[in-house]
């Protein structure tokens, strides 16, 4: 089944006429939303130019909340300005995919030994049940964005059900590396699924109170996105800073 990712609508069809300071400052953060979900969505590939003028056309605004939201974007480690050449999509780096990968397995295999360790939790369970559920239903309708979202809101669950809700800013910063090279390769499908029946492996652990299964299937779940990161690397090289060298260490 072919993947669509939705085109959002120009701004100006969302915001309301421009005046006052409160309708630049949502405007410019409106336009940096926009940009930041085109680039961990893939439609924007890494390495490739952001011209403020064609942004500021293709948005219908004008060029300082272009500027402005591109800035951030350099902050966030998703854009870089290049001198006398501009500003471009950040390149994918297997290092930090790596790094963030780290990050994410500390935080979230620490996540289901405290969901393990405190009382049964019925309702934690059925929302991680309802986001398997709207992922699976993403994907049948080959819905990138919302398969996307679904996954985000399975592992935000996890931080909620123990009471972690703060934690989310580190894990999704960790996420984003992720996300992107998902984005590039979840034409395939394939990846979808089998986040999916993860979920699910991990759900069953958590249920059963069966740690050794819960952790097994999130250490699993996340080591999946080393190997994709790897995939991705020896099919799309232009998307990798050059000294980041793809190459397994087992």
């Amino acid at each position: 089944m072919k993947v669509r990712a939705h085109r959002p609508r120009g701004l100006v069809q969302v915001l309301p006429a421009s005046g006052g300071a409160a309708n630049r400052s949502a405007l410019a953060e409106r336009v940096f939303e926009r940009l930041r979900s085109d680039i961990l969505h893939a439609r924007l590939r890494p390495g490739e130019a952001l011209s403020e003028n064609g942004v500021a056309a293709r948005l219908d605004v004008s060029r300082t909340p272009v500027r402005e939201a591109v800035q951030r974007l350099v902050r966030e480690g998703l854009v870089q300005v290049l001198p006398q050449r501009g500003s471009y999509v950040a390149l994918l780096s297997i290092r930090r995919i790596r790094d963030a990968l780290f990050v994410r397995e500390a935080v979230e295999t620490e996540i289901v030994r405290r969901i393990l360790a405190a009382p049964h939790n019925p309702d934690g369970i059925a929302a991680l049940e309802a986001s398997m559920e709207r992922q699976s239903r993403a994907l049948d309708a080959g819905d990138l964005e919302a398969t996307m979202r679904a996954d985000e809101d399975f592992h935000r669950s996890l931080l909620h059900s123990c009471g972690l809700d703060g934690v989310w800013s580190i894990v999704a910063h960790a996420r984003d590396m992720h996300q992107r090279t998902r984005a590039i390769a979840v034409p395939e499908l394939q990846s979808g699924r089998q986040a999916v029946a993860d979920h699910q492996a991990i759900v069953a652990g958590l249920r059963e109170r069966d740690a050794h299964t819960a952790l097994q299937a999130m250490s699993r779940h996340l080591e999946r996105n080393h190997t994709l990161t790897l995939r991705v690397a020896a099919l799309h090289p232009d998307y990798f800073e050059e000294e980041e060298a793809p190459h397994d260490d087992a």
